[in-house]
């Protein structure tokens, strides 16, 4: 995935904790998304094939939010998703630049 200016920049600002820390809620929320839509697991290659969405909403730390964030920026560029989940990214990526 090509990456923009305004993505990595993002991507930088949840390396600070507190962001990162504050922007968990909305992490939880599009991961929990994404189980019900039913994502395919095979978009977003180096996760834990074994472990669900649910698993990853339940179990996040403030280390996992720019892997998140990452998952929305694709998922907003792959053709095969479903418009809402693509809704969905967009609300994550909003908040992250609101913080």
């Amino acid at each position: 995935m090509k990456v923009d200016k305004n993505s990595l920049k993002l991507m930088k600002k949840c390396e600070d904790e507190e962001i990162a820390t504050q922007g968990m809620g909305a992490c939880q929320v599009l991961l929990e998304e994404m189980d019900r839509g039913n994502i395919d697991r095979e978009i977003f290659e180096g996760d834990d094939p074994d472990e669900s969405y649910i698993q990853m909403a339940q179990r996040i730390t403030p280390n996992d939010v720019p892997r998140v964030l990452d998952m929305a920026f694709k998922m907003r560029q792959e053709p095969n998703v479903s418009p809402e989940m693509k809704n969905a990214a967009n609300r994550l990526i909003r908040a992250i630049e609101a913080l």
